[in-house]
């Protein structure tokens, strides 16, 4: 009885928390950012030198590198939100959702993706098991999985976090917050400008994985939990000092962006990869100014209730199924396009960037929603409300 109480308590306490409807926004943009990276990729990195595809993919795929950073931020936001204590917090009623909701998909999607990464490559399968297994347990079956593995790392150390970390995220958030930010950007700046690549041992296993561990992404894991727990705040604290935040995002933008024109001009290459992803030093900053800025655009947003307003609420709503889903389509918008129209469509055509990126966004948010109207969309894309395409969709953070 005593237990069933307990059980009782905790699900009156979060009930009595009121949602947060910016994160659907928030999710949606995020979600966003990360397929247009994946679809400008190519024409940042291969289309002709000072082509106008070339300036607008850089653009965008450097622009839009808040993605990834900003998702794990609101990860770690809804959890703090939601769960404020070790008292609170059902570690049986957690991992079970988080397997049945996440980890389920995601090995569904990674086995997907294992057998189109043979399908585009040609490579026939036989005695591939193993291959397999490692991509799971590696987030390894394809470019985008390593995310969900990331996360289940942070999931993993929640109870213990709570257990005897939450008190000082309460009591002295700031401190907190600039402890991570140094320990992750120190780590990122020795990643970004003195890696020791002759390393061996544990330093060269580190050097190799840092960028899917907790190493590497701690500080917006804990930055958004810092916000989740004191969310007034930070939102009182950002709407009172808007202008000076968007001043410096501005800044800080041109900076970020800049970089990468400044390293092209300077014959450094487009090594996206090496120094231009989303793990370096710069993207933290970069980062946390857009969250800022996202919290404030969004609370406005989520009061007006239109066309815009309402398909980007169900893109975020939806945003676990694009993420898992986004690759797929975009590989096959290339496939099929450049196969069927070569003399038209490449990465130097500015015209082609801009078919393929919007393509990308349309084809995908259908599919999704196409997934979300069936039985079936628990284990492909989590738990999110069955999609009605006649009514607005409502559901809780």
């Amino acid at each position: 009885m005593k237990e069933y109480t307990t059980i009782l308590e905790r699900k009156f306490i979060m009930a009595k928390r009121e949602r947060i409807e910016e994160l659907f926004y928030i999710r949606a943009i995020a979600a966003l950012g990360i397929l247009v990276i994946h679809a400008t990729g190519s024409f940042a990195v291969l289309s002709e030198y000072g082509s106008k595809a070339m300036y607008l993919g850089v653009f965008l795929n450097q622009f839009f590198r808040f993605g990834s950073p900003v998702f794990m931020m609101v990860s770690g936001l809804v959890l703090f939100y939601n769960y404020r204590s070790f008292d609170e917090f059902d570690a049986a009623r957690f991992y079970k959702k988080k397997l049945k909701y996440i980890f389920l998909p995601y090995v569904i999607w990674s086995t997907i993706y294992f057998l189109y990464s043979h399908y585009i490559s040609g490579v026939p399968l036989s005695g591939e098991g193993k291959v397999l297994l490692r991509g799971i347990l590696f987030g390894e079956s394809y470019s985008h999985l390593y995310f969900i593995f990331l996360i289940f790392q942070f999931y993993i150390l929640v109870p213990l976090i709570l257990k005897y970390f939450i008190e000082p995220m309460k009591e002295k958030p700031v401190w907190v917050f600039l402890i991570f930010v140094i320990i992750q950007g120190t780590i990122l700046i020795y990643q970004y400008y003195f890696k020791n690549y002759d390393a061996t041992g544990i330093a060269r296993l580190f050097n190799k994985y840092y960028w899917k561990t907790v190493f590497g992404w701690s500080a917006y894991f804990v930055t958004g939990g810092l916000i989740g727990l004191h969310y007034n705040k930070v939102v009182d604290y950002i709407e009172n000092n808007i202008k000076g935040i968007v001043v410096a995002y501005i800044i800080v933008t041109i900076l970020y962006v800049g970089q990468v024109y400044m390293s092209i001009y300077s014959n450094q290459g487009r090594d996206y990869y090496g120094r231009f992803g989303s793990i370096r030093p710069h993207t933290m900053v970069y980062a946390f100014f857009t969250m800022a800025i996202l919290i404030y655009i969004t609370r406005k947003i989520a009061m007006k209730d239109n066309f815009l307003t309402r398909n980007l609420k169900d893109f975020g709503t939806y945003s676990f199924g694009v993420y898992f889903i986004h690759p797929l389509i975009l590989g096959e918008i290339k496939l099929k396009l450049m196969s069927a129209f070569p003399q038209t469509i490449g990465y130097s055509r500015l015209t082609s960037l801009v078919l393929i990126t919007g393509l990308g966004i349309i084809i995908t948010y259908l599919v999704v929603l196409l997934i979300g109207s069936t039985s079936i969309r628990g284990l492909l894309i989590g738990k999110i409300p069955k999609y009605k395409w006649k009514r607005e969709v409502s559901t809780n953070v």
